[in-house]
């Protein structure tokens, strides 16, 4: 059977989650992203940081859980010329800024399954089991909406994840 799995965020200007299987909230299946307000009357601006990680909340009788990839959907549901970015670390930076993560790992946020990007366990490897310790590395997401997009909350952008298991 196919292990049970979730999407936990939690704002980036707070320390640490102690304890990544109960800390932060959950994003449902099909919930969007929220990025925050962004007013672009004048120039394109960053909309806020954003930070979630991935987890297992019941192996479901499988032992291992590797390959895992991520990616966003819904930027086709804004009208703008708009830039996508993403930072995956193992490190945790509390008030990680849009640059900071524009300049991360991938940077350039995969908007496909097609290019979707590699996320491992914290400390690298499978994921094993429910624990603290075996959920992915933080996932930092940002934009850079363009003059032309629509002022106002920016929301719609999904995380999908795609995983083998055994």
């Amino acid at each position: 059977m196919i292990p049970i799995t979730e999407f936990r965020t939690i704002p980036v200007n707070v320390a640490e989650p102690m304890d990544r299987t109960v800390q932060g909230t959950v994003l449902g299946l099909g919930d969007t992203i929220d990025l925050g307000t962004v007013d672009t009357t004048d120039e394109a601006q960053n909309t806020a940081v954003r930070v979630v990680w991935w987890r297992v909340r019941d192996m479901n009788g499988a032992t291992e859980v590797s390959e895992i990839r991520v990616w966003l959907e819904g930027t086709g549901e804004f009208s703008g010329t708009n830039m996508w970015h993403m930072d995956i670390t193992d490190a945790w930076t509390q008030g990680k800024t849009a640059v900071q993560v524009e300049t991360g790992s991938p940077g350039s946020a995969p908007i496909a399954e097609e290019s979707a990007a590699a996320v491992m366990k914290t400390g690298g490897g499978p994921i094993t089991g429910t624990g603290h310790d075996q959920t992915t590395q933080y996932i930092y997401l940002s934009g850079r909406i363009g003059v032309n997009e629509q002022t106002g909350k920016k929301t719609g952008l999904r995380i999908r994840v795609k995983f083998q298991y055994r």
